[in-house]
């Protein structure tokens, strides 16, 4: 029990190795923890205890007293790992770690912790905050861009003309689709900020991508035979994940396809990260996330049908494909 209570420690340290960029001290082999401090213009004696503690958890090791080796675990928390998580450590430890000292007070009413906190909704404040927006679209890259190749190979997206990406984020999973299935027209649909941030982050992709700002809770391009939502209807409540169906409804061709790329919640009690998300999501946007069942029912009263589920092998993420209502 005292290990699971003291799961804060672990969290804090392991951002503050992030923020500090540890790992990158230590990609040559092992050093001595003075040296490690020097570099960076930190106390030594803290720094080895800092790094003697982490070295419990796997994320370095002490091969000979006082010098220390970055692990496998640890190097995707420094900056120039390929898998690297870094930005996710950090983010998560930082502003919206915050949030989880005020679960009290969000399971005893109906509020946004965030809003509160913060004085204005998440995707607003991140508008206002371009550093922090910065480091949120660089952990949702860490997070679900391995689930892009996954979902590619999973769906035959061959047989749409028109693909819209609602809420597409940064073009990655267009991109993925445009090139195993070329030959289709793509539209992102965004924040004006976010499409921004591809021209300037991404300018290659706008070459064979459509990209389109607006808010979907108002309007969505319309014509597409193939809507996407990706990681988009568990950032919100129910009342607003109607709002945005009901938009794509409006905007769909009739025989269009709605692609719903979640982790649907297990109805049993097997393991995994989704009933602890669900948690994250109702303190930092007021979503949720769903059920198979649930994702049933909130597409039936907009007017949808769930078809069917795909499977991808990806273990965290499925597409729940939906039809009109007949």
């Amino acid at each position: 029990m005292l290990q699971l209570i003291s799961g804060l420690w672990i969290s804090n340290a392991i951002g503050t190795f992030a923020r500090l960029d540890l790992a990158s001290t230590l990609e040559g082999g092992a050093v001595h923890f003075a040296t490690i401090a020097s570099a960076h213009g930190l106390v030594p004696d803290r720094v080895c205890r800092l790094l003697r503690a982490l070295s419990t958890i796997g994320i370095v090791s002490e091969p000979v007293r006082g010098q220390f080796a970055i692990t496998p675990l640890g190097r995707v928390l420094g900056s120039r790992s390929p898998d690297s998580m870094r930005s996710t450590a950090m983010l998560l430890t930082e502003a919206f770690a915050a949030l989880w000292g005020n679960i009290d007070a969000a399971i005893a009413s109906d509020d946004n912790p965030f809003d509160r906190m913060f004085g204005k909704q998440l995707f607003s404040w991140l508008a206002d905050n371009p550093q922090q927006a910065t480091l949120f679209q660089r952990m949702i890259e860490e997070v679900h861009g391995p689930e892009t190749p996954a979902i590619v190979a999973a769906y035959d997206f061959s047989h749409f003309t028109h693909i819209v990406d609602v809420g597409g984020g940064n073009g990655s999973l267009l991109a993925a689709i445009l090139s195993s299935f070329p030959g289709r027209k793509a539209t992102l649909y965004e924040l004006p900020e976010a499409v921004a941030a591809v021209g300037r982050d991404h300018p290659d992709r706008l070459a064979a991508i459509t990209a389109v700002t607006g808010d979907f809770f108002e309007s969505v391009p319309a014509s597409g035979d193939a809507y996407l939502l990706r990681h988009v209807l568990h950032d919100f409540g129910d009342k607003e994940c109607l709002r945005i169906l009901a938009n794509v409804r409006e905007a769909m061709l009739p025989h269009a396809r709605i692609l719903i790329i979640e982790a649907p919640l297990p109805v049993d009690d097997s393991p995994g990260p989704g009933r602890w998300l669900d948690l994250h999501m109702m303190l930092l946007s007021g979503g949720r996330e769903r059920t198979t069942e649930e994702y049933s029912i909130l597409l039936g009263k907009a007017g949808l049908r769930l078809d069917r589920i795909v499977p991808t092998r990806h273990p965290a993420i499925a597409i729940l494909e939906a039809v009109a209502s007949a």
